[in-house]
This record gives structure tokens, C-alpha cells and sequence, in this order.
């Protein structure tokens, strides 16, 4: 089952014009204001950092400035009624790809639900990729330079109009972005939630 790197969910229905509305596609906060303690923000430099805190905004990796704010109640509720109640709720919302990104797995979950608002150009690809030597699935928060030594698996681009569920395990990066990447995240830490699984795996 671990070994896929995404699948699309075409049942899930679309997220609703007002939660897309409401999003701020310009704001960040300061990067003076994360740090791994903080009640707001959250800085992810070391896998310890990450103690599943709440918070409003997180900056996942260390080596980029991109940024997820948390779902407010609202939208919140509007994941569990329509996508599932078997989510990270303090780990979910808005990613913001403002700058490039090593090829990296996830630091906070295993897999990850994902909409995409834009897709950050025509030419940017979702890519899936084995370290030289490696097996394909790894552990959390490894992140590798770009070069021979990582061998494309899957691609895709977008994919466009549909939640598609990643195995953020794999070591993954999104290539040729030339504007801002946006897209909704419903988090799982270790496990599918059943209905996903018994549809669609």
C-alpha cells in the first residue's frame, strides 16, 4: 500500500467558493515571529520541534520560507462534514509556495489530502523522486540536494479541480514554479482514514 506516490480522489467534492475567498493570498507574517514555542507560530528546524502544537501559521522546513496557515472554524468544519473527521486538525489548512524547496518527505505526517487553488506556473510539475541507494518510501524530515544521486519516479502536473492524496513519505518537490503554488492540506499523521482506504487503494 506505501508504495504509491499520489492518487487522485475524484468523488471528494470541491471546496466551496467562500473558503477559497476568504483566503489572503498576500499576508505572511513576519519570520522573526516563529519559533518552535510559539502559541502562533511555529518553526520547524528539528523533527523535535514539532510537538503537534496549535498554532495559526507553521514554517514546515527549515531550508524555505514557505508558510501554511491553520483552517479557520469554519473551514474546519466544512473538512469534517464533506472530506472526514480523521484528520490532524492542528496541522491542516492553507499552503503558501513562495520559494523553491529541496526534495523533501514531510516533517509532520505520513500523508497529506491536497486541492490545489494554483498550481505556481505552467510549467510546474509535482515530482516523486528515490535517492541512489535508498529505499523509496523514507523516514520524516529528510531533504536532499538536487542532482544525479535522485531518480525521477512520477510526475504530475496540477493535478486541477480534484483532492489528490500524497505519500509524503516519498521524497517529493514541486519543479518549474514560476509564481505562487497554493493549495488546501487535510493532514494524516500515520494512517488513511478507512474510508479512503476501502474506495480508492
Amino acid at each position: 500500500m506505501h508504495q504509491w506516490t499520489f492518487k487522485v480522489l475524484p468523488d471528494l467534492p470541491e471546496p466551496p467558493t467562500w473558503l477559497i475567498d476568504r483566503i489572503d493570498r498576500a499576508y505572511r507574517p513576519g519570520t522573526e515571529r516563529y519559533s518552535p514555542d510559539s502559541r502562533e507560530y511555529l518553526s520547524i528546524r528539528r523533527s523535535t520541534d514539532w510537538r503537534k502544537q496549535s498554532y495559526d501559521w507553521i514554517q514546515p522546513m527549515a531550508s524555505n520560507g514557505n508558510v501554511r496557515h491553520y483552517f479557520d472554524e469554519e473551514s474546519l468544519a466544512w473538512v469534517r462534514e464533506n472530506i472526514s473527521d480523521e484528520f490532524q486538525l492542528t496541522n491542516s489548512g492553507v499552503m503558501f509556495f513562495d520559494e523553491p524547496q529541496l526534495p523533501h518527505t514531510d516533517v509532520t505526517r505520513d500523508f497529506v489530502l491536497l486541492y490545489n487553488i494554483q498550481s505556481g506556473g505552467p510549467q510546474s510539475k509535482l515530482c516523486f523522486w528515490r535517492e541512489e541507494g535508498q529505499s523509496l518510501v523514507r523516514e520524516r524530515m529528510v531533504a536532499v540536494e538536487r542532482g544525479p544521486n535522485l531518480k525521477l519516479v512520477d510526475s504530475v502536473y496540477g493535478p486541477f479541480n480534484n483532492w489528490y492524496i500524497v505519500n509524503a513519505k516519498i521524497i517529493h518537490s514541486v519543479e518549474g514554479v514560476s509564481g505562487l503554488r497554493l493549495n488546501l492540506q487535510v493532514s494524516f499523521d500515520v494512517e488513511i482514514p478507512a474510508l479512503f482506504r476501502n474506495k480508492y487503494f
